[in-house]
């Protein structure tokens, strides 16, 4: 019976995603005490993130084998809050390995070209379609799981491939998808990603400027420093 306390989309949501909810709640009241399940629930419609969660979740049903290693739902986000190119969520899952295993073998998904990712340490796989709107789950490498959360979420405009023999993606370039796609990431990453890779580079730069003095300094001090 319907929680007369809880909105209509809620109640009107797949029998399957409502124990991830519950799970979810749990994870949130870890840092929001004392928060009851129907406000978290209201709030989540109010943002319009309920929305999200159930259009993920109805992508993930094209490969039954993803969904359920989805554990914990955590910061959803919509399409203007994702700078309109991406809508989803940040996820927690006990056996990512597995998850990585699942999506290389799934014949619905291809594996991104990892030097070219903006998606931080993830190895990312795209939805296979042949036009409009696509997942893309990313799951966190190994070195980088304490400090990291995966990701999934639903690109407005997919860039279109197919999968290759090996899995991996071949990117279809020709098309409408690829370059609204393009139009949505292109001011994106120069003004939110672009920034904070050159001052990671600088910083980068800066630490080894520094090393190398500090290295010179101790050789000159002991006699052993280059002559010029």
């Amino acid at each position: 019976m319907a929680d007369p306390a809880l909105p209509e989309t809620y109640n009107k949501l797949p029998d399957p995603l409502k124990p991830t909810l519950a799970k979810s709640h749990q994870e949130y009241v870890k840092g929001w005490k004392g928060r009851s399940f129907v406000d978290y629930v209201n709030d989540l419609d109010s943002g319009g993130h309920l929305a999200v969660i159930r259009d993920v979740y109805t992508r993930c049903t094209k490969e039954p084998k993803l969904w359920p290693f989805i554990q914990v739902i955590i910061g959803p986000w919509t399409y203007p809050a994702g700078h309109n190119i991406s809508q989803g969520f940040n996820f927690l899952c006990d056996k990512p390995d597995e998850l990585l295993k699942a999506l290389r073998g799934s014949s619905f998904f291809c594996e991104d070209d990892p030097t070219t990712t903006v998606h931080g340490p993830r190895d990312c796989f795209r939805e296979v379609i042949t036009g409009g709107a696509g997942l893309h789950v990313c799951v966190v490498r190994p070195a980088s799981r304490q400090e990291h959360k995966h990701d999934i979420h639903i690109d407005k405009f997919q860039t279109v491939c197919k999968r290759k023999t090996d899995g991996s993606c071949d990117y279809q370039y020709g098309n409408t998808n690829f370059v609204n796609h393009m139009k949505d990431v292109v001011p994106w990453f120069l003004t939110d990603v672009a920034p904070k890779k050159i001052e990671e580079a600088a910083k980068a730069v800066g630490k080894a400027a520094g090393e190398a003095l500090r290295d010179y300094g101790e050789r000159e001090s002991k006699g052993r420093g280059p002559k010029w």
